[in-house]
């Protein structure tokens, strides 16, 4: 191989590298914990926040946005033909233009909010998604056509949840997997990436499918799957057969499972519940889960917290905290932001508060540091922000905002 050819195919190889590492490409990133890996981002905010990138209308719903080269997808609820539906949607992640949308089921209306409320996960040419009453469904990334639909209430008898199904897919090894909702035996399900066949049913859960995103980690060399359902959480091999599980409080868990490596599992849930560090210790057969810490102060509602060199940094009901991830106990407090979220880039915080501010955080235990704070959206905004390519993305139930975070 002469040098301008080794030099070319290191260079190949290092530009998939960087689109890689700026894709969003299923909920809360990359790896599903809130973390993006990108650098060179803003550092501090001018006093009228960042570059606004572009702004447009989007029909009501909480579900979040992926990103994968240069298009983003969510899902929201409109009309087709004068019938309330739930559709997929691609837009240029540039300017926010529509590339394409279709119909994925009947739109779905709650107390607290209409549409759907899953996140697409992007798996090479394919988008897969969810909406609120159960069908599932695989599309072309290029044009929106359907590959496959499949109906949780039909294939696996399935309720549809009091909030509608909420869970975004795992697309892991060849299968689609999330939390199916059946009786006797089909509370998870593991479904034919390619060709939409059910592969496999496991676990005895409640009557109907919980509201937190399964997550995908490795743990002593083995993948699992984890996810909290019923009075469990739990952890499923790709054949479906439970590799651990542990007690957990009954009630609405909402938030999905943060993963510490090597091998714990942080969890939260609402009042009554609060958080629990679980540490998992041998593989698959032999595997033993112990609690290192309780903390009954901190009860995530429905945004999961992110970790960062060594703390925790998420949403207490209303009030964003900083703990340690080594014993709970309480770095700093930050009241006034309502039920937010929040993500990570660049050793700073992305945070939403549920009235729509978007703010700039330093993500450091020694105090409470804003960097800078722009009001991106108004009403409820219980979407967490999504960060790719130099951009954050945040949404209500009426538009999508992209700000530009690199100047």
């Amino acid at each position: 191989m002469t040098r301008s050819i080794r030099a070319l195919t290191t260079f190949v190889a290092a530009a998939a590298l960087l689109s890689l590492a700026a894709d969003w490409p299923q909920f809360r990133g990359l790896k599903r914990d809130g973390v993006s890996a990108e650098t060179g981002l803003l550092r501090q905010w001018p006093a009228t926040g960042p570059k606004q990138a572009w702004r447009r209308p989007i029909g009501e719903g909480y579900s979040g946005m992926a990103v994968a080269g240069n298009r983003l997808y969510t899902m929201y609820a409109g009309e087709q033909e004068g019938k309330p539906t739930e559709f997929a949607v691609a837009l240029d992640a540039a300017t926010g233009a529509e590339i394409w949308r279709t119909a994925i089921g009947d739109k779905y209306d709650t107390q607290f909010g209409n549409g759907p409320r899953s996140t697409p996960t992007v798996e090479g040419d394919r988008v897969y998604v969810l909406a609120s009453k159960g069908a599932v469904a695989a599309l072309s990334a290029k044009d929106g056509a359907v590959a496959w639909k499949l109906e949780l209430t039909q294939a696996l008898g399935s309720k549809v949840p009091t909030w509608g199904f909420t869970g975004s897919v795992i697309v892991d090894a060849g299968k689609v997997l999330l939390e199916g909702g059946g009786p006797e035996g089909k509370s998870f399900v593991a479904i034919d990436a390619k060709s939409g066949k059910v592969l496999w049913t496991s676990g005895n859960g409640p009557e109907e499918a919980g509201y937190n995103s399964p997550l995908a980690v490795d743990i002593a060399g083995k993948r699992e799957y984890v996810h909290i359902t019923g009075d469990k959480v739990r952890a499923l091999d790709g054949e479906g057969k439970e590799v651990w599980s542990h007690p957990w409080p009954q009630g609405e868990t909402h938030a999905t499972p943060v993963f510490i490596p090597p091998n714990q599992i942080f969890t939260s849930g609402v009042e009554g519940i609060g958080a629990t560090l679980l540490q998992v210790d041998g593989a698959a057969g032999g595997a033993k889960v112990k609690e290192v810490w309780k903390n009954p102060a901190f009860r995530t509602h429905f945004n999961a917290s992110v970790f960062h060199d060594g703390y925790l940094y998420g949403f207490d009901n209303t009030t964003l905290k900083c703990i340690s991830a080594k014993d709970g106990s309480l770095a700093w407090a930050k009241r006034g932001l309502g039920k937010g979220s929040l993500a990570i880039a660049d050793g700073n915080l992305l945070v939403l508060s549920d009235d729509g501010r978007l703010l700039l955080v330093e993500a450091a235990p020694g105090a409470y540091v804003e960097k800078g704070n722009v009001q991106a959206l108004s009403g409820r905004c219980w979407t967490p922000p999504t960060i790719s390519g130099g951009r954050v993305f945040v949404r209500n139930h009426a538009e999508i905002v992209a700000y530009d975070l690199k100047g």
